[in-house]
């Protein structure tokens, strides 16, 4: 007789992740995180409650379970209350670029329970009959920044809850896209008896525009009954293939994030940010390239005051980040027996036996050691034996300017 035997969906999508060294919710959930000092830190940053920005930085070698981490601490916001976004620094998606980070942060976000993402859909889950909702209208009336656009383009998409066309365009502006005109909104505001009570001025610059979307878009997680937004950066060591100008409006744009020395725009934002970047960066680019020495003078002399204490305040966090600790033999024992008993649930009719794992050195990643793992399983689960395993090294941060990383510099 046959037995069958029935398929644990969350388990399968943990190992295929961890078979592909890439984490996923399922797999993090199933080992979680020996970063102790990282998640305590996180956890009490996310307990400040509306404290403004604030933020931290974790460092690791690749392999290390950088990506690990933050989708840990990405499950720990959810479980705290906050809406989450993941972006990953890469050449379409430069650091020291607002215009463009910001719109995909808000892009990103999304709700503990919802799978759609995205500032517009947030937006959707607005109730107007709420104390929160009501406290958010409130503090958009009397904000500073905007010269009004916000409370007026909030109020019309309260007023206009059946326009959807209109309400589309609205929510998309509040998330980053040029989809309203002054004259389009001061249109609605008369059509829809809302010009006595509000009137907008011109559109503040690019920059400061999108410094306000993120306030905003981190004050609307509030209002549909959050606590704000968590935002994770990865990758943050791709800025070492910059240049000095593209590299000092990275380190200015990661100190406003971080809370450092943040922006005017950002002193309301329930915000909370973590970034991540490789272990050498310091001695590959603050220090070997005199990023730590001489990039705030620089900053200052081309941007100014507030420019140059930014620049300060992220290089200041990144030495100060966390350090990923690496495995102890008490700790690679832990993670193969949760291992182990993943890939059981994951293949309920073949019992993985202990395989060999290899001897830890400095430079030996969690993320190679559970797919040897895994593979051993994989190979004596189809062919009743193990064969070689290799593994390939990364390697450390280049630090080579990447030309096709060039922009615009002034």
């Amino acid at each position: 007789m046959t037995m069958t035997y029935p398929l644990d969906i969350d388990a399968r999508r943990a190992t295929e992740a961890l078979r592909n060294g890439v984490p996923n919710r399922f797999a993090v959930a199933a080992l979680g995180s020996w970063q102790t000092e990282a998640v305590s830190r996180f956890e009490a940053l996310c307990g400040q409650g509306d404290a403004g920005p604030r933020g931290m930085m974790v460092r690791g070698d690749f392999g290390t379970g950088k990506s690990h981490l933050l989708m840990l601490l990405r499950e720990r916001a959810r479980s705290m209350g906050y809406a989450t976004a993941m972006v990953v620094v890469s050449k379409e998606l430069p650091l020291g670029n607002p215009s463009r980070l910001i719109p995909r942060i808000l892009l990103e976000a999304e709700l503990p329970d919802m799978p759609e993402r995205g500032l517009p859909v947030i937006a959707s889950r607005l109730n107007f009959n709420t104390r929160a909702y009501a406290e958010f209208f409130r503090w958009a009336d009397q904000w500073q920044f905007g010269d009004g656009w916000w409370s007026a383009t909030l109020a019309l998409y309260e007023r206009l809850r059946s326009a959807t066309e209109v309400l589309d365009s609205i929510a998309r502006f509040w998330a980053g896209e040029p989809a309203l005109t002054a004259s389009l909104v001061r249109q609605h505001l008369r059509e829809s008896g809302l010009a006595g009570a509000h009137s907008i001025g011109k559109l503040p610059s690019a920059e400061s525009l999108n410094w306000q979307r993120l306030t905003f878009g981190a004050r609307l997680c509030g209002a549909v009954g959050l606590r704000g937004l968590v935002v994770f950066v990865d990758e943050i060591e791709l800025i070492a293939q910059y240049s000095r100008l593209q590299r000092i409006k990275a380190y200015g744009m990661l100190g406003h994030l971080l809370g450092g020395a943040p922006r005017p725009e950002l002193a309301d934002a329930p915000l909370v940010v973590v970034g991540a970047v490789t272990r050498d960066f310091d001695e590959a680019v603050l220090v070997a390239k005199g990023d730590a020495d001489e990039a705030p003078g620089v900053a200052r002399q081309k941007y100014g005051e507030q420019a140059a204490e930014a620049v300060s305040a992220a290089i200041s966090a990144i030495r100060g980040s966390v350090p990923l600790t690496a495995p102890t033999n008490e700790t690679i024992e832990q993670l193969l027996h949760k291992v182990t008993v993943l890939y059981h649930q994951a293949y309920p009719d073949w019992t993985p036996t202990r395989p060999q794992t290899p001897e830890l050195h400095s430079t030996t990643t969690v993320r190679s050691v559970i797919r040897r793992w895994i593979t051993d399983w994989d190979l004596r689960r189809y062919y009743g034996t193990s064969g070689e395993i290799v593994e390939t090294d990364i390697g450390a941060t280049r630090t080579e300017e990447d030309e096709e990383l060039a922009g615009d510099e002034e």
